[in-house]
This record gives C-alpha cells, structure tokens and sequence, in this order.
C-alpha cells in the first residue's frame, strides 16, 4: 500500500497540499506572440527622366510596364539642328588644324632662316607665338566639338537602370525644353522592403531572429537591414528596411510578421487583487500572488521567469477572494 501511495505521487507532481489548486510549469503555458505591421516593397531607385536639351520629342518607344535594360533607348528629341552644330563644330576643329600646320612649317623655316642670320630674332618670335596661338584655337574648337557631340547625344535618353516604365508624361510631337519629365522609370532589380513598427515593438522585433512578408497568402523570407532611429511624432513607428531573398515587384503591399523569442505568459492568467494586476505561482507549496505592473489586461505580458516557475491554473480565480466571493466561483 505505501508503494502505491508513493508511485501516485510521483505521477501527479502539478497538485499542491491543498485540493483546490494545482500548477503547471511556465514553460508549458509560455506563449511567443506574432507581431504585425503593414508593409511595402519599395523601388530602390525611382527616375523621374527629363529632356537635357530644347527640341520637338520625335519618339517615346517605352510604354507604361514595359521592362528595359540599361542603355536602352526610351526618348528622341528631334536633332537635326545638334547634328549641323556638330559638323559645324568639326570644320572648325580642320580649319584650325590646317592653320597651325601652315603656322608650324613657317616656324620651322624661320628658325633657318635665323640660324643664317636671314631673319631677326624678333620675326621668329612673331611665329612662334602665332603658332602658340593657333594651338589654342584648335584646342578650343575640339572642345567646342565635344560639347556639340555631347548635346547631340543628350537628345537620346536612355534607362540609366534597368527597371519598369511606370508612368510616361509627356507624348510624341510635344516641345520640350531643358528638365521637361519624360517618364518615369522604376529599379526592378534592386528593391528594399520598408515597414512602420511600433516604437515599442522595435526591440522585440531585432530580437527576432525571423521576419516573414505575407503577400497574397505566401510567406517571403527577409532580412532585417537596418532600423530607422527617428521615431513618427504622429503615428509613433520607426521606419524598418528589409532585404528580401527572391525578387519582388515594387508597389506590392502585405504585413510584415514576426515573433517574439521572450516568452509570455497567456493573458488569463492575470487576475486583479487589491487594485494590482499580477499572477498566482507555488512557491514553498503555498500559492503567493505576484504583481505585474506592465501588464494589460487580457494581453500576454513578457516574463524572465525561470521556466520552471510553477503558475497556479486550476482554481487560480478563487485564491485571494473573500470566501463568500470565493464560493460563488465554485
């Protein structure tokens, strides 16, 4: 009989010396709540390209979603007009070539002459700077000639990256003047994941470990980049930038989700007594009452208790009431 005694014992460790209660570890009743928060894929780069000189647009070949690489040809400003500055700009640069060949053979022959005595040392210097000079102009005019040539090429835009055409605002045939928008192209390829957390949410959330974006009902692995220190006087959120591991297309919204690695203890298990809100636990096999002060009714609160700590479940609501009260909950 004693042994039998004894094996029931061991085989109910959770009920105290009294009969109306019992505990369970707080490992077992531990929560690890999951947080939420909207977020947003973002375009790394957005575009907003602009006419670089004056000129009737000739051609729009991007349309709206349309991917392009770099490089790629999205407007044509009319150039006729660059390309007679630019043949313009490159007579000049033969004109002065063919000046300071003549001026450089005149030189030669004065230095001679000058040797023999034929010419004044004064008359060598004359050429020698009017060489010097025509050195200058024609290097005046190959700068004249790539400016021409770069004014020219400005009549081309181009995707600077590769991404989506998202808006086009301007039409063929329109007059566009220096900084006149275009379109506006997208980054496709590199984009970021931003998110307005909770300020008092932030620290929970480094410690984290996993973050999930949830779009359309699937789960998109990130990686936590880096947190904004400026908090919204508004809305009280700091900004947080994400990385995902698989494409995603900009302008895409869902909820960014994670759990906490603290544990917490569940919500019903708060209970009010003399104006303080707190929880029942065993310690020296006797039921003690543990205040709580940031704890919120019905809302898991965060705990460093051991997990072994062992939390009053059943009959937890009668402890610390008095007994008229105390019966009415039987």
């Amino acid at each position: 009989m004693k042994r039998i005694l004894l094996l029931l014992c061991l085989a109910a460790p959770t009920l105290s010396l009294a009969a109306d209660w019992s505990t369970r570890p707080f490992a077992e009743l531990a929560v690890y709540p999951e947080f939420r928060a909207p977020a947003r894929v973002v375009a790394l780069d957005e575009a907003t390209l602009a006419a670089e000189v004056a000129g009737r647009i000739e051609a729009l070949p991007a349309r709206v979603g349309q991917a392009v690489a770099p490089g790629v040809e999205l407007a044509r400003i009319e150039d006729t007009d660059y390309r007679i500055a630019v043949a313009q700009a490159a007579a000049q640069v033969e004109l002065s070539a063919n000046r300071l060949r003549l001026a450089q053979a005149q030189v030669a022959q004065f230095r001679t002459l000058a040797r023999d005595r034929h010419v004044s040392e004064d008359q060598l210097r004359t050429k020698e700077t009017e060489q010097a000079v025509l050195e200058s102009e024609l290097k005046l005019a190959r700068l004249a000639l790539e400016a021409a040539e770069r004014q020219l090429d400005r009549t081309r835009i181009r995707a600077p990256f590769a991404g989506l055409v998202r808006e086009r605002l301007a039409s063929v045939g329109d007059l566009a003047a220096p900084g006149t928008p275009l379109l506006v192209l997208i980054s496709s390829a590199d984009t970021e994941v931003h998110a307005q957390v909770p300020a008092r949410q932030v620290t929970e959330l480094r410690e984290a470990g996993e973050w999930r974006l949830w779009l359309d009902g699937q789960a998109h692995a990130l990686r936590l980049d880096r947190i904004l220190p400026v908090v919204d006087a508004a809305g009280q959120t700091q900004r947080v930038v994400f990385s995902a591991e698989r494409e995603l297309a900009p302008g895409l919204a869902g909820d960014l989700r994670w759990r906490t690695p603290r544990p917490h203890l569940p919500g019903e298990y708060l209970l009010e007594r003399e104006g303080r809100l707190g929880s029942w636990v065993e310690q020296d096999g006797a039921p003690r009452f543990i205040a709580l002060p940031q704890a919120a009714v019905g809302r898991p609160v965060v705990l460093d208790w051991p997990m072994d700590t062992r939390v009053i479940d059943a009959g937890r609501f009668r402890l610390g009431l008095p007994p008229a009260e105390a019966e009415s909950l039987q």
